[in-house]
């Protein structure tokens, strides 16, 4: 069962929280771990900086003999809020290591904080503060690292993980949301979610924003009509917002199989939008190939190069050559489609990761900006 399936089962066993254990531990790590992997010798590179060691507690699986419960093992809200702030806007900062060995790292921690948050039952309000900047996390490492090898990275296991973050993220807003019109309050959620941020100092923040989760949720599952369902029962307000307003219609363009007009539209979106994107846009590109391969099959006429580079969101000339020949397609200057040519039985191109050049915009700053949700969200 996954922490999210848990915390539903406690909302609706326990609405009011009355049962929730409350931590005591105000340091980032249980200074009985602290003790024992110091002397076993498990402090992890990136916990050491010059003569100084900040331990943060690791993750570890539930056995059938051991009570997890136990508040001095636990960390309050405050402390997971700082833990996050150091690992997302300290840790990432560290060049000394390899990304797969930060993300391993990292995605170890992070997974740590969400058992704490569940054995604790954190109302969503403080959910939704620690389960954002998780979101942006998996989604902009899960676009980083998607050129490396299976051992290095797993883009399934992250992507389990990203949506684990984001139903659960979701769930608790829609709490909050029924909450509001309960007590009949006539806040804008949306204003609610901007006010919050993860203070660590003036020049950087960890911000939520919901506009941005929402428009993510869409993108990172344009195969599933579940995010456009939900998009339909968002608040008016909420749903003109330019960001997700672009990704509804890019979602509606490929379940229309209108892949040119989803490429076109992908250019307005921003950083982690753009990531999300990316990691679809390889199949994208196969699914328009094999439809080309259809639609403009002939002996003798062919198609630019070039025209193929702008339709479907290619970086150069030389990858849509590439991409074609992987796929059984002839180019040399232009691509000569044919039905009978095109492989649908060989592996999908793995995604490329130009989005640091591209967007020239640091870890720290893609996991801390913010969407008006009355801008336009070029970047």
């Amino acid at each position: 069962m996954s922490y999210f399936d848990f915390f539903c089962n406690i909302v609706k066993k326990d609405p009011l929280n009355n049962e929730s254990i409350k931590g005591t531990c105000y340091q980032m790590c249980p200074q009985e771990e602290t003790n024992l992997r110091e002397h076993a010798g498990l402090v992890h590179l990136l916990e050491v900086s010059g003569p100084t060691r900040q331990l943060v507690k690791s993750y570890s699986r539930s056995a059938a003999d051991s009570n997890m419960a136990i508040p001095r093992l636990l960390r309050p809200f405050s402390v997971l809020k700082q833990t996050i702030e150091h690992l997302l806007l300290s840790v990432t900062q560290r060049n000394d290591v390899s990304l797969a060995c930060l993300y391993d790292f990292l995605n170890n921690r992070l997974r740590a904080i969400r058992q704490d948050m569940t054995i604790q039952r954190l109302p969503p309000d403080e959910c939704i503060q620690l389960l954002e900047p998780m979101i942006r996390f998996h989604v902009y490492f899960g676009y980083r690292l998607s050129g490396c090898s299976i051992n290095e990275f797993d883009p399934v296991l992250n992507k389990k993980y990203l949506l684990e973050c984001m139903k659960w993220f979701l769930y608790c807003c829609d709490i909050l949301e029924g909450q509001t019109k309960s007590n009949k309050v006539d806040n804008d959620l949306s204003e609610l979610f901007s006010a919050w941020t993860l203070d660590k100092k003036p020049v950087q923040k960890l911000t939520c924003d919901k506009i941005l989760m929402e428009s993510l949720y869409i993108l990172c599952n344009l195969d599933d009509m579940h995010p456009l369902f939900r998009f339909l029962t968002l608040r008016p307000e909420i749903k003109s917002a330019p960001l997700l307003r672009l990704a509804y219609e890019i979602a509606i363009a490929n379940l229309k199989g209108n892949y040119v007009k989803v490429c076109r539209l992908s250019k307005n979106l921003c950083p982690l939008t753009f990531c999300a994107f990316n990691l679809y846009l390889p199949t994208l590109q196969r699914k328009a190939l094999h439809i080309m391969s259809h639609g403009y099959s002939s002996k003798q006429l062919t198609v630019p190069t070039e025209v193929v580079r702008r339709w479907l969101a290619f970086d150069s000339n030389a990858d849509v050559e590439s991409t074609c020949q992987h796929y059984g397609l002839k180019a040399n200057g232009v691509v000569h489609f044919a039905k009978g040519a095109f492989r649908s039985d060989v592996e999908l191109i793995k995604p490329k990761t130009q989005v640091k050049d591209k967007l020239k915009l640091s870890i720290e700053e893609i996991l801390s900006y913010g969407v008006k949700s009355k801008t336009k969200p070029n970047c």
